[in-house]
């Protein structure tokens, strides 16, 4: 637990025990139900008024490298009218990044401790959103290096690599999207509870949001794009295989059928008796397959 004082106080705890919670208890009436919450990881992102304090449960997608897709992180506020308290389950980024700000600006320090909760809620929840904004450029990275590979006869590679990224895109938007009902719900109530002037800076948040939401919903239909020209360059490159067999087939007819001749017995003594016979169709066969060869490419099959 840790805490930065202004005219309003941050209090961040990071993986919550019983003693943390008897804390905030003798602290403040939150509800007991609130408390127990906070010793494990929600299901669902949510913001609840009550008289005297709001909770709210925000999840924020990271992207992880081991299972190559974003995943879900959880930070829980408890915001009174001179204190927000942040609860959260492991080390994020936006949240550090925040606080060593706090300690090393003192212009945003006052900013956002020198008014009301509501001023600190939102830079908080800024920095979420830019951080939320930046954990988007590895999919951007990876749509760049597909449109750039995808034509260099690579389908097969590619074809994984679009899947990755589809499923990066999709659990982000499936943990990204309830995020906008949050904050839309946080902008009434926060007005409520902070009055009106704090509308314009809990919209501005909306706004943010929305942003990420466009991005992502723009990857989307670039990578859904992509996959399928990926999809007709390998269908084209199957159709390719698919015709050079069948030509090869048509080629070995003639050697087929002149070895089944052959291997009749009375055409076979028939040719057999008489080299020069022998020798004249095997070279009518080896001219027609040389024929055959030189007009399909004259097509251009071959």
């Amino acid at each position: 637990m840790r805490t930065i004082k202004g005219k309003v106080t941050w209090i961040d705890i990071l993986k919550p025990t019983r003693d943390d919670l008897d804390f905030l208890k003798k602290q403040h009436k939150f509800h007991p139900i609130i408390l127990d919450e906070l010793l494990h990881l929600s299901a669902r992102s949510r913001v609840e008024f009550y008289k005297d304090y709001l909770f709210m449960t925000y999840h924020i997608p990271i992207y992880d490298p081991a299972i190559k897709t974003s995943r879900r992180a959880e930070v829980d506020f408890l915001i009174t009218k001179d204190k927000v308290i942040t609860v959260r389950y492991e080390e994020l980024e936006p949240i550090e990044n925040f606080f060593r700000t706090l300690n090393n600006n003192k212009h945003i320090k006052e900013r956002a401790l020198d008014h009301d909760t509501g001023r600190l809620t939102y830079y908080l929840i800024q920095e979420i959103i830019a951080f939320a904004m930046r954990q988007l450029r590895h999919i951007e990275e990876n749509i760049s290096y597909i449109t750039q590979e995808i034509f260099k006869r690579r389908e097969e590679e590619m074809l994984q690599k679009i899947s990755y990224v589809k499923r990066d895109v999709m659990d982000y938007s499936i943990i990204n999207h309830p995020q906008e009902i949050v904050l839309n719900s946080l902008l009434e109530v926060g007005a409520k509870f902070w009055g009106e002037d704090s509308r314009i800076y809990l919209n501005d948040l909306v706004g943010d949001h929305y942003k990420v939401s466009q991005h992502l919903e723009n990857y989307h239909q670039v990578i859904t794009s992509l996959e399928s020209t990926n999809g007709q360059l390998l269908s084209a490159k199957t159709n390719r295989v698919m015709q050079r067999f069948t030509i090869l087939a048509f080629l070995t007819f003639p050697i087929v059928l002149f070895a089944s001749f052959l291997s009749v017995d009375f055409i076979g003594k028939f040719l057999t008796a008489s080299p020069l016979r022998f020798w004249v169709i095997f070279f009518s066969v080896i001219a027609i397959v040389v024929s055959l060869v030189i007009f399909y490419r004259k097509k251009g099959w071959l």
